[in-house]
């Protein structure tokens, strides 16, 4: 059975890339920062006296996680307007990448410019896919933060044979390389907690699909689901803890590929390679020797003196 629409709805390609999304203006406190990571598994078990935990989910010499710029300036679920012409019901998710140009502080006020960068059809029975890009600014300064693309797959639409548009200067990211053909230079195993899902939705997407079963259950789940950036942070997080001494801002640059779900209570086996400067990654869910993150890239900033 194919993951793509037999029958897909034709969207009009330049009309989405020029589709408005607002500028989202957000304050937030300590609180917020201590939920977020709360939400992507910080401070579980053992490491919840762990002074270097600590850093995360206390408000004494707190640290905010480099990804929960995920959670800042979202213009919410803009795909499911009728005017994009976006079958939103087929969405996928595909890839997501982050580069840190500055560190994210534990609070503050901070405004997301978001932008569709790029649209492109990829032949019949491939679908479109689509980049969001989102520019994380600190509202005081105007100093990027942040700045994020989210690789999109409109599995139910098509465009026109051979459309491809982007923003003029558009810079995209590269693509993702296969990861090295080696044993892994380190394996760690992480597990997540059955309401690991619940808690992250408090942070930033409240997607039914991810609390209630039965809504699960009609998009061809057992049960509900972890959200990918809900995995995507956990990473990070590790990232920040194993390979930056707990520095929130060593952490340059994160992107991987999404390929499958994750089951909230699951164990995460998190491979590491490290190559020419960068740490390559992939993750898998244990009980189901399934991959749910891969190619996966990171770049660390050598330590601050």
């Amino acid at each position: 059975m194919s993951l793509f629409d037999p029958d897909p709805h034709r969207v009009d390609l330049q009309r989405l890339l020029h589709f408005p999304l607002p500028a989202i203006r957000r304050s937030y406190q300590a609180r917020d920062t201590i939920l977020y990571a709360l939400g992507v598994g910080a401070a579980q078990g053992p490491e919840a006296w762990d002074e270097r935990h600590l850093r995360f989910v206390y408000e004494k010499d707190l640290q905010a996680l480099p990804t929960m710029a995920a959670m800042l300036g979202d213009p919410g679920f803009w795909m499911q307007a009728p005017e994009t012409g976006l079958d939103w019901k087929r969405l996928l998710h595909g890839e997501q990448s982050m580069a840190w140009l500055g560190p994210l502080p534990p609070e503050g006020d901070v405004t997301g410019h978001n932008r569709v960068l790029h649209v492109e059809d990829k032949g019949p029975g491939r679908g479109v896919i689509f980049v969001v890009e989102r520019e994380l600014r600190a509202v005081d300064t105007e100093d990027v933060l942040v700045r994020s693309h989210m690789t999109v797959m409109a599995r139910g639409n098509q465009g026109l044979p051979g459309d491809l548009w982007q923003q003029p200067g558009a810079q995209m990211p590269q693509p993702l390389a296969p990861l090295p053909q080696r044993a892994a230079d380190r394996v760690l195993d992480r597990a997540t907690t059955t309401n690991q899902s619940l808690l992250y939705r408090l942070s930033v997407d409240p997607n039914p699909l991810h609390a209630d079963p039965a809504v699960a259950r009609k998009a061809g789940f057992e049960r509900p689901i972890m959200h990918g950036m809900a995995t995507f942070g956990l990473l990070g997080m590790i990232l920040v803890c194993e390979f930056c001494e707990f520095d929130t801002a060593r952490l340059a640059e994160m992107r991987a590929r999404f390929t499958a779900p994750v089951y909230p209570g699951e164990t995460l086996r998190c491979e590491f390679w490290q190559e020419d400067g960068l740490i390559r990654f992939r993750t898998s869910v244990a009980e189901r020797n399934t991959i749910v993150l891969d190619r996966g890239l990171a770049r660390v900033r050598t330590p601050r003196h």
